[in-house]
């Protein structure tokens, strides 16, 4: 994407989006960030050409920091304007469309082309609730976050390049190398459905008893970065057969050391980027997450099984050979 007219810059906001950048061979001249967490990654990958956005500020529970939040943002986003324009960036790689910060970037009258990239489940589905989405964006608004379209999820993807590697089939992820063991037990990849309160902990807990229920094999439950450890060891503590994985290198680095018989998630993009197909499975509905799981079966390009019951989730998992390296 490197233009001699212009200095082109990528705003990954996790570690799937700079893989993304790896193995798609992108050069960004810059690499824009406004999470502390991603600046050692990012410098490390790409030396000399990371520029730090910073970011909103959240406001705490009083109308004294709601209204200092919102005084700090009014003063954000021209900062970002001006850093923009100072770097001279006339193209942008972004991977997330309906957050205040890429909302505002798509408005900036110096850049001539941007190309959305792939964010993994939610690029391609809609998997939480159109209210949920707009009361978030109206808090959002509240704080003083960029407010056009904050209660919308989608951009007019028609003025954008879109990149992705299931519905344009034009951008790759390459899958980890073989595991150098293997583990007769079923992976359950985590997700912060209790943190981002889209269930309960009592349904959490019945969910994974559940899925525990329906294993023949152990269990071990991969925690996602944004999982509470607490409330995990508390909630998994009267569930014998499953074992929190206390790797904490992310799901990648693990797969390349361990193979499993199958593996699970109630919704996570980890499962897409495996690329074990055969052995993987959605479970959305175990965990009283019903509208995920029709959204899943309604996507056509869906590489992985969306399972509905433990007894269908049985029935599956048998079918399959343990000892077969995945």
């Amino acid at each position: 994407m490197a233009d001699p007219t212009g200095i082109t810059a990528a705003l990954p906001r996790s570690l799937l989006h700079l893989r993304f950048l790896i193995d798609n061979d992108a050069a960004p001249d810059i690499v824009l960030f406004r999470d502390p967490a991603m600046r050692a990654p990012l410098d490390a990958a790409f030396p000399g050409r990371t520029l730090d956005l910073g970011r909103e500020q959240l406001p705490g529970r009083t109308p004294a920091s709601l209204l200092a939040a919102r005084r700090a943002n009014r003063a954000y986003y021209p900062h970002v304007r001006a850093l923009i324009e100072q770097a001279g960036i006339r193209r942008l790689i972004l991977f997330l469309e309906g957050e205040p910060l890429e909302r505002f970037l798509l408005t900036l009258p110096t850049i001539d082309r941007v190309e959305l990239w792939e964010d993994g489940l939610s690029h391609y589905v809609d998997l939480t609730d159109p209210l949920w989405y707009a009361a978030r964006g109206a808090v959002q608004a509240a704080a003083g976050f960029y407010a056009r379209s904050i209660l919308h999820r989608r951009i007019d993807r028609s003025r954008v390049l879109v990149r992705d590697r299931f519905a344009a089939r034009n951008l790759r992820l390459l899958p980890p190398p073989p595991p150098a063991g293997h583990r007769a037990e079923l992976l359950l990849i985590g997700s912060p459905l209790v943190e981002d309160r889209l269930i309960a902990r009592p349904r959490f807990v019945r969910g994974l008893a559940s899925v525990a229920a329906a294993s023949p094999w152990p269990v071990r439950y991969l925690p996602h970065p944004r999982e509470d450890r607490t409330r995990l060891a508390t909630d998994l503590a009267p569930l014998a057969q499953v074992i929190v994985e206390p790797d904490a290198a992310g799901l990648m680095t693990h797969a390349a050391r361990y193979g499993y018989a199958a593996y699970a998630a109630a919704v996570s993009t980890g499962l897409l980027d495996l690329d074990r197909a055969d052995r993987s499975l959605f479970i959305p509905a175990l965990f009283g997450l019903n509208g995920m799981a029709r959204t899943l079966r309604q996507w056509e390009a869906n590489p992985v099984r969306v399972v509905e019951t433990g007894e269908e989730l049985q029935s599956v998992l048998m079918a399959l050979e343990p000892s077969t390296p995945a």
